[in-house]
């Protein structure tokens, strides 16, 4: 007698407009990180990388713009005029919470090369450890590749085909606060 082994159905990776799949993953700072839980609290930008030198241009990219996924919420941003599509309160009322969250997520045999990774570049946002790199095959990233997508608040994904390095903080910024984009009122 033989048995057989339902297999699940291959799902796609999905496209721009999709629900981004939730996961978690260690971070090399410590604990776990949700996705779930993190766009609670604002949109996230994920770069899914390998732990080699390849990924580090696209790494630094983002770390020079740090500051100004911080910002998002902030008066003195050029997109404070933009609302909360939940609240509808405009972001610079929102403080803190409005910021975007940048995560890393570095597909690597042992959590001592993401570390090292994290180390060397001195990362000041979120570096997650892909062992098995089923996050990244989830998203339908193939193994030495690079790529940079966004997961808003609802949890829509929206991803970046330009290469990473002609990529604008600017673009990565405008997909964080695409669906919030309103006209500014006219003043009386």
């Amino acid at each position: 007698m033989t048995l057989f082994r339902k297999n699940k159905p291959k799902t796609a990776p999905p496209r721009s407009g999709e629900k981004a799949p939730n996961f978690q993953l260690p971070s090399v700072q410590g604990g776990l990180f949700r996705l779930d839980m993190r766009t609670a609290q604002g949109p996230v930008v994920l770069a899914f990388v390998e732990a080699g030198e390849g990924s580090h241009e696209l790494l630094e990219h983002l770390k020079e713009h740090h500051g100004e996924f911080q910002r998002v919420g902030s008066d003195n941003y050029p997109y404070s005029h933009l609302k909360d599509r939940n609240t509808r309160r405009p972001y610079s009322s929102i403080g803190p919470t409005a910021a975007a969250t940048v995560a890393a997520v570095v597909r690597a045999e042992k959590m001592a090369s993401a570390r090292e990774l994290q180390d060397q570049l001195k990362l000041p946002y979120y570096v997650l450890w892909d062992e098995t790199g089923r996050v990244s095959s989830k998203y339908g990233v193939p193994e030495g590749e690079n790529a940079t997508a966004v997961v808003e608040v609802d949890g829509t994904l929206t991803w970046f085909s330009e290469p990473a390095e002609s990529q604008r903080v600017e673009q990565i910024v405008q997909a964080v606060l695409s669906e919030q984009e309103e006209e500014p009122e006219a003043e009386a």
